[in-house]
């Protein structure tokens, strides 16, 4: 059995003994009110993680186009405006905040995931699967969706320019 099967099967196994804890009969006469008013929750939940995210995302671009600014005009002047030290250290915090970016966005990345996976439980228990239509038609159509790679390529390319600049510039 490939990783991809077991990890359905994990799916389903979860959303069918965790998610569904009681019966229509059970819950009574609001089941069907209150399920939709939490599937639109778990929407919200998704749209607010990914908002948060591209939140975080600008701050880390801003503290490192800061840093890289920072190092740039240094290096510009006839004479350095900082130590030769303090370039080595802001090019070492620059690194540091890029990996941190990194993991920061892999962990997004895997919550919005997770949301997505319960989003899609919960279509399996309604008339239309919009959400778990999208997501087979988007690995259908481009394969493997690209989004998470792309997000992590962008503190990656951080890393580079620091890695470049402490190599080549002195």
């Amino acid at each position: 059995m490939t990783k991809k099967s077991n990890n359905s099967i994990l799916r389903q196994n979860i959303c069918d003994t965790t998610l569904f804890n009681k019966t229509k009969r059970e819950y009574g006469k609001f089941y069907f009110d209150h399920f939709l008013e939490q599937y639109k929750a778990a929407i919200q939940g998704i749209d607010y993680t990914s908002k948060w995210k591209h939140t975080v995302n600008s701050y880390y671009l801003a503290i490192n186009t800061v840093l890289l600014a920072a190092i740039g005009l240094s290096l510009s002047r006839e004479k350095l405006a900082l130590p030769e030290t303090a370039h080595g250290l802001i090019l070492v915090i620059g690194i540091f905040i890029s990996l941190v970016w990194w993991v920061n966005l892999r962990t997004y990345n895997n919550v919005l995931a997770a949301k997505f996976s319960i989003l899609h439980c919960i279509e399996d228990h309604l008339p239309l699967s919009l959400y778990k239509t999208e997501w087979m038609l988007m690995k259908t159509i481009y394969g493997r969706p690209r989004r998470a790679l792309v997000d992590g390529l962008v503190p990656v390319i951080f890393i580079v320019f620091y890695i470049l600049i402490l190599t080549f510039v002195k």
